[in-house]
């Protein structure tokens, strides 16, 4: 991941769900969010996604005015 979360961002995303964070707990969750992405990133990058567009993309495309 190249753009770390911080702990605003974290304080945002736990406000959302209607929770009122500490400035501890965001910087906590910030914390184990960037370590989550870290972790997975490398795994992600070497998944293999299709060449061609997706179904999805397709079929968007197909129906475009």
């Amino acid at each position: 991941m190249s753009t770390p979360v911080s702990p605003e961002v974290a304080a945002a995303l736990i406000s959302a769900q209607g929770v009122t964070p500490s400035v501890e707990s965001a910087a906590d969750d910030a914390r184990f969010i960037n370590m989550v992405l870290g972790n997975s990133a490398k795994a992600f990058a070497q998944l293999a996604f299709e060449d061609e567009p997706s179904g999805y993309v397709a079929a968007q495309e197909r129906n475009a005015p």
